[in-house]
């Protein structure tokens, strides 16, 4: 009786060890917050599952010919042409990951990915719907830390992990240079102030991020001060006209062609000194807003604008021109025309 309870004992403890391997492993890079299940090989994967928005446009640039939908929407019409055909009629899988859930887990299986990938938050929340999908579906689920100024290693990553090595180590390369490129200008301009820059959301312009926010990684890498700082740390919040007026932001920059179009007959808007000294901007947003929305590797570009904008003597058109046509070429597979790239580079010529 003994000898076979010691048997059940070493084999439970096998059992539990290996499982514990599988379901949570950590990987050669520390980008990978959680894996759960085992991974196929690199070469034998073939189908993907984005889990929501920000791996999106990770997958979309990295395994076009493998991804089987968007998570959120389909691609509108204007943003169509700048993707593969195969691409442009990729159907909406629906979210796994956040708080909009919208992807039935029969749906999923129905789908026989080879794998989920989620890239961005790795709070407890990512972390727990993880491992409970491929709990319940068998399906292998990633967590891949999504900071921007990590951009390049994660790009190389999950290219060796979903068997495109080469590629992404070019999309790494480009990503690489970008935050490269961006430390010498900020390293140039460390005895200087910092440009006070004001990034305006919605419709109205009052809403932004704050300071360790997400959607202001962009403002943070490009080197310039995010007068939201001083209202404290969170990820976005409605601020008041009069607060605006306090801060008086040197540059003030928006996603959002209302609000752009406001900035120039408001005379509210028109006290503050962005707006006097017509340094205030509308961020190319095809066919990813380049600055936020979504908070990915699309904020790659606007680094690249950013540095443009606010320091012209130190990125010229000409690089700067560079940089966003490689992107286009690289990370959708799309040659920009001459045309396209100046509506992007309105008064940075």
């Amino acid at each position: 009786m003994k000898q076979y309870q010691f048997i059940y004992k070493v084999f439970v403890g096998l059992l539990l060890g290996l499982l514990a391997q599988i379901a949570c492993s950590q990987t050669d890079s520390s980008l990978i917050a959680a894996q759960f299940g085992e991974l196929p090989k690199p070469e034998n994967i073939n189908r993907v599952i984005s889990a929501g928005p920000v791996p999106d446009t990770f997958l979309v640039s990295l395994v076009p010919n493998k991804l089987l939908g968007f998570s959120t929407h389909n691609l509108a019409k204007d943003m169509k042409k700048y993707f593969p055909e195969r691409v442009q009629n990729l159907p909406s899988t629906g979210r796994i990951a956040g708080r909009d859930t919208t992807f039935p887990l029969e749906k999923v299986i129905a789908f026989k990915p080879d794998i989920i990938v989620d890239v961005g938050s790795t709070s407890k929340t990512y972390i727990s719907t993880a491992e409970r999908i491929a709990k319940q579906t068998g399906i292998p689920y990633i967590v891949v830390s999504g900071k921007l100024n990590e951009s390049a290693e994660q790009l190389r990553t999950l290219g060796n992990l979903l068997g495109v090595s080469e590629h992404g180590n070019q999309l790494g390369d480009l990503a690489e240079k970008i935050l490269t490129d961006a430390a010498k200008i900020r390293e140039q301009n460390k005895d200087k102030p910092p440009v006070r820059l004001y990034f305006g959301r919605g419709s109205d312009g009052l809403q932004t991020g704050l300071a360790g926010s997400i959607h202001m990684e962009a403002v943070d890498i490009s080197g310039a001060y995010n007068v939201a700082n001083e209202a404290g740390k969170d990820l976005t919040v409605r601020v008041s006209m009069e607060q605006l007026l306090k801060w008086n932001p040197e540059v003030i920059i928006t996603q959002d062609k209302y609000f752009y179009d406001r900035l120039t007959t408001d005379p509210i808007w028109q006290k503050i000194s962005a707006v006097k000294n017509k340094r205030f901007y509308l961020v190319p947003s095809k066919p990813y807003g380049w600055v936020d929305h979504p908070p990915s590797i699309n904020r790659l570009l606007g680094v690249v604008w950013l540095s443009r904008v606010l320091y012209p003597e130190l990125m010229s058109y000409e690089q700067y021109a560079q940089d966003v046509t490689e992107y286009y070429r690289l990370f959708y597979g799309y040659n920009l025309t001459k045309e396209e790239l100046a509506s992007f580079s309105k008064g940075l010529e």
